[in-house]
This record gives C-alpha cells, structure tokens and sequence, in this order.
C-alpha cells in the first residue's frame, strides 16, 4: 500500500437533482440517510455556485441578495447494497449543513441550517418500509432576519441535549438553547467567538467539569463547564470554555458565561474547515483535536484547556500530513485506547475525511500520551468529478468483521457514490 492508501471503487453512483452540500446517516435508523442540497438560480454568477470558499479559500461569500434554494433528500441503504431514494422535501433556501441529534427522540430529528439564517428541525418517521416521512417541526431564525446572513455550519454538544452551536458568514459563533418543544434561544448577548472571516466550522470538546459559583462570579448553583472550538477563514483555529446552567423557563434561554480568556490556535496556511475534538487526553490533561484546512493538510493538535488548572503548554501539532484537497469535513469511526506498543499505551483513532477535490479518505491515527502521533491514509475513493463536501459511514458497519459501508457526494457533478472499505 502506497502512502496514499488503497484505491477504492465504488459500488454503486447516482446523480442527484441538485448539488449535494452535507449528508449524515440517521442514528436511530441507520439504514437511512438525508442529503442536504443547495442550489443557486441560474441567473447569477454561475462562479459562486458553491456553498463555500474554493479549495484555496479565496472566493467569498457574495454580500448582495441571492436566489438560493435547496432540498432535503431522504434514501435507504439495503443490505443488498442498493441505494433506495425514498423522499425529497423542497426548502426554500440552500441547505449548508445539517445533523441528527444525538439523544432526543432517540435520535430521529435533525438539524437543518441554511443560507437565510434559518433554523429548522425535521423528524425522521419510519414505520416499516412503506411509512416512511420527514415531516418539519418547526423553523427559526435565531439570530434575526438578516437574510443575507447565511449559516454555514451546525454542531449539537456531544453531552449537553440543549446546546446547538451555529457558524455565521458574518464572522460569528453563537450557542444555542433548544427546549423540548425545538425551540430555540440565544444563551449569551454577544457571539461566544469571532473570526475576521467567514467561521466555517465549530465543534464542541466532549469533555465536561463542574464549575463552582465562585469560579464563575456567579451567585447560583454549580454549573457545567465545557470547551467550544471553531475554525474560520481566517486561518484561526479558536477555543474558549464556558460554563453553562440550563433554566426551565421557556422564555429565556440557558445562561452561558465565559469567564477564561480564548484560544488562537496558529499553524494553518489556509482557512479552518473542520474540527474533530477527540475523547482523549494527554499525560499533561491537553485536548486531542484533529483539524481539516483548505491548505490539505489534516492536523493532531494537542490544546490545552483555557480554564485554571489547565496545561500550562502552549497548542502544538502533534502530527500533519497532505491530504492532495482541502479536508472540508473529519467523521469519527471510532476510537480506541489502551493499546500497549513498545512498553507504551497508545491510542487509535479511525477517520473519514471530506477533501474536496481529491475525493474521500479513510484515515488512521496512532499515537501515545506524550508527544509520538503518526497519520496513515488506508483508503481513497476519488470517483468524484468536483467537489467532495460530505461524506457519512452507516452506523454498525464499523464494528469487527464488516466492511465500512460509506456515502460520498460531490458538487458540481450532483454524484452520490456508496463504497466500502
């Protein structure tokens, strides 16, 4: 095997009706999976028909008024590796990014993001084969009614089922509270970051503390800290812990504070386009994050926390490697740690990687407790004719014995492929 991985061939290819931006299997069904599309009226500049910055992360968002719309597109994975389209849900604006929650609903609703700066959430509905819908429940916008705002990117916290964090094309991170009923609340006055570019991507740490009232100036009741990370077309890689205590009243949102001082991660050559906080940290408590850039490189990052108590070391590259396109999206497959190598316990990280003009990847990351990382590139698929924006795994067919079943899409040409690995 070359250092470029096995190449890999699909098994199936369809062409879509519209340019695919995001797809994510749905995790209570995972047979199923919804593609987020975003198309561009014919009559502007048929250059900006991209939802995002080119591979070099020079074209920007337009500033004037344009006509976008987009769809939902439900399709079904069969054991016999057939893909079956099953549903498509006009939207009437493109669609940038979108992802099932985690928990609620055991999982069935998704969040939608798109390019007026609305919110909206969908439940996915199966009942046997033949009743299956995605039916909205509700759309927001959040932030106002700024339609030449566009959201360009969602994440829901990994621990923490109220907390959805939004990327803006106004430079701006924000938090959002999501009740019960899908509603959704600002939870600070101001963004919790800020770029001076476009902020492509945002991703919550998976890791969790308690925070005390006097470590916060507040006179309530303990409160949960946590680690927000986002990354711009700035080249920024930003970072700040806030602390978070939810509240019942529907007319307020949850109250985030941010009480330690952020984080510029330098390092990257180009805008910021993914970041995927490991469960892992190192001997001296620093945070594993892997990060994707238009520059194509994907980089392991050691990051300390900016709370007290935290490492005292400044972020380091732990290991970075050209991936040949711009790594636009990072999807865990899994992890694994307790590996004893060499008298050393080492962890294992599998990765699927999103790059834009040189198609997908599977990806292996090695590495111990101290400062020795390694990136290997096991897979490629590179089927795809122009830009790979999303790409998904199908639950369960990571686990031992099976073949990574994976879906990837590409832009311009409309295509979904499934391949496995």
């Amino acid at each position: 095997m070359d250092s470029q991985g096995r190449s890999i061939t699909s098994l199936q290819s369809l062409t879509l009706d519209l340019p695919p931006s995001c797809i994510e299997f749905c995790p209570a069904h995972t047979d199923y999976f919804v593609v987020g599309t975003y198309n561009l009226q014919k009559q502007e500049e048929p250059d900006a028909e991209a939802p995002v910055g080119d591979d070099e992360g020079e074209q920007q968002i337009k500033k004037k008024a344009q006509t976008r719309n987009g769809s939902l597109v439900v399709f079904r994975l069969t054991d016999a590796a057939d893909i079956k389209h099953i549903q498509t849900v006009p939207y009437p604006s493109a669609i940038l990014d979108l992802h099932f929650h985690p928990r609620r609903e055991k999982g069935t609703v998704v969040a939608v993001v798109s390019s007026t700066g609305a919110l909206s959430f969908f439940n996915l509905s199966i009942s046997g084969e033949s009743l299956i819908s995605l039916n909205e429940i509700i759309t927001h916008k959040p932030l106002g009614d700024d339609g030449e705002v566009l959201f360009l990117s969602c994440s829901w916290h990994p621990n923490i089922p109220d907390l959805l964090a939004i990327t803006t094309s106004n430079y701006q991170v924000h938090i959002l509270r999501v009740d019960e009923s899908w509603n959704a609340y600002k939870t600070h006055t101001e963004p919790v970051l800020t770029h001076s570019l476009e902020a492509w991507t945002v991703a919550f740490s998976p890791f969790l503390a308690e925070s005390t009232p006097e470590a916060t100036d507040s006179s309530d009741e303990e409160r949960q800290l946590f680690t927000i990370f986002s990354g711009g077309d700035d080249s920024k890689l930003l970072s700040t812990s806030c602390a978070y205590q939810s509240v019942r009243d529907d007319d307020e949102g949850g109250i985030i504070e941010i009480p330690f001082p952020k984080i510029a991660v330098r390092g990257h050559e180009a805008g910021v386009t993914a970041i995927l906080p490991l469960k892992l940290q190192l001997a001296d408590r620093a945070f594993v994050v892997v990060t994707g850039s238009y520059d194509d490189h994907i980089r392991v990052y050691a990051i300390p926390g900016s709370n007290p108590g935290a490492s005292s070391q400044k972020p380091r590259v732990l290991a970075e490697q050209n991936l040949n396109g711009g790594v636009w999206r990072l999807k865990l497959i899994k992890l694994e740690e307790g590996e004893v190598t060499n008298d050393k316990r080492r962890w294992r990280t599998l990765l699927l990687a999103s790059c834009m003009h040189a198609g997908s990847r599977v990806l292996e990351v090695i590495g111990d407790y101290t400062k020795s990382c390694e990136i290997k590139v096991l897979g490629r698929f590179e089927e795809h004719k122009s830009m790979n924006y999303g790409s998904d795994f199908q639950p369960r067919s990571e686990l031992g014995g099976q073949s990574l079943r994976c879906v990837s899409t590409s832009f311009y040409d409309r295509l979904l492929c499934l391949w496995e690995y």
